[in-house]
């Protein structure tokens, strides 16, 4: 296992954009950005699931659901404990400050958020990895998506111990977070090599 970023194939991304339309009518979405459609946000997130299994040591083909028809319980189940994986794009100066962990927590990106509508969620899981790949901007979703190389793993934390963050909008510089979340200190996410 390695903390080392994992290389998004062209039968990931092709998976991805597959699972993700697979999905599409049976999720609800916690969030929007403005910088990413649903589309692409949806196919981040399967990404991401993606290379933390191939981080892991998991065959990624074999962790693809039959349907999305109810709530995964998990998106990994790594020597049994249940993981939610999420995945971010991130500005390229801020790429590696945030995935060396050696950002200010409570500056611009310091903070890696989990979703406030997903909270229930929460008590499904025993960790939740997070993630980034580097934010791109392309016009269609083709283009984007060729341009998608490399997922860079962060960290990881207790779900338990996302529930002790306050759940907020309001970045602590003052900034405002593109939806309501538990904002966690990157500080204190754990090696990926420690799991």
């Amino acid at each position: 296992m390695s903390d080392k970023g994992v290389e998004i194939t062209e039968e990931m991304r092709l998976a991805a954009l597959r699972e993700a339309e697979r999905r599409e009518p049976h999720i609800r979405h916690w969030f929007q950005t403005d910088h990413y459609s649903l589309a692409q946000t949806n196919v981040i997130g399967f990404i991401g699931e993606f290379a933390a299994c191939v981080l892991l040591g998991i065959d990624w083909r074999f962790n693809i659901r039959p349907h999305y028809r109810t709530i995964d319980q998990q998106d990994i189940i790594f020597k049994g404990k249940r993981i939610s994986v999420k995945t971010e794009s991130l500005p390229r100066e801020y790429l590696l400050p945030v995935v060396s962990r050696t950002i200010d927590d409570d500056g611009k990106y310091g903070r890696r958020l989990y979703p406030y509508g997903q909270k229930n969620l929460l008590e499904k899981y025993d960790l939740v990895i997070f993630g980034a790949v580097l934010r791109v901007d392309e016009n269609t979703l083709e283009k984007w998506l060729e341009k998608l190389d490399i997922w860079y793993p962060i960290g990881w934390i207790e779900a338990k111990k996302v529930l002790s963050y306050t759940p907020t909008a309001i970045a602590p510089f003052g900034g405002k977070y593109p939806y309501p979340a538990f904002p966690v200190k990157t500080s204190e996410l754990k090696d990926i090599k420690d799991l």
